[in-house]
């Protein structure tokens, strides 16, 4: 699933990631972002896609794409497969986010993570004032036919992390387009940020 509105957003993804990295992208939809990252960062990348659709789609970019479901198929990666992964507006919509995020730290040495922050006061307001879930451009679907299985904002996420064995390096502002090294998490963060982005890996 993509949230992303421009190449703004994959150039933060790159920013992330050296050149000539073995990457692995998660539900990497019809490829756009590896092939981005393949024009400028020449990385060595492979896509793990369900839709069949999205599979042929990515195959006529000549992206190295398998069917594959998160939640089932990356227990079938050896440890330390990739230098990142990514999972890009994709944990929303697993069954077992905390497992998938686990598996993401095992089967690389870094993880890329991004996801719509469900604390962000538009979407507080809309609850408040209208009793329910929003429906914009970036959460196009009601709620009875979204794909989003658990609805977590950026401090679950900081949360979650901390209660297992992953460690959050860095957190990105796609407000600002900008990096940061991760110290502690943000009220600001959870309520002005649409989307979370984060850099994790193994403790």
């Amino acid at each position: 699933m993509s949230l992303f509105n421009t190449d703004k957003d994959f150039n933060v993804i790159s920013n992330l990631i050296p050149s000539g990295s073995n990457i692995i992208d998660i539900g990497c939809g019809d490829g756009s972002l590896l092939d981005y990252l393949d024009k400028n960062k020449n990385i060595n990348g492979r896509g793990l896609e369900i839709d069949q659709d999205k599979i042929r789609e990515c195959l006529a970019k000549g992206i190295s794409v398998m069917q594959g479901d998160a939640d089932i198929d990356l227990v079938d990666y050896p440890d330390k497969s990739f230098d990142y992964s990514i999972l890009t507006y994709t944990l929303q919509a697993t069954k077992k986010p905390k497992e998938v995020l686990e598996e993401l730290v095992r089967i690389s040495d870094k993880a890329i993570v991004s996801f719509p922050n469900f604390g962000y006061w538009k979407i507080r307001l809309n609850l408040l004032l209208n009793g329910t879930m929003p429906v914009s451009n970036n959460l196009s679907y009601s709620w009875y036919e979204t794909p989003n299985l658990h609805f977590c904002t950026i401090t679950d996420f900081i949360e979650l992390c901390g209660a297992t064995n992953i460690k959050i390096e860095k957190k990105c502002n796609l407000k600002k387009y900008s990096i940061q090294e991760y110290t502690k998490k943000s009220k600001f963060d959870n309520f002005f940020l649409e989307s979370g982005m984060f850099l994790i890996s193994k403790k």
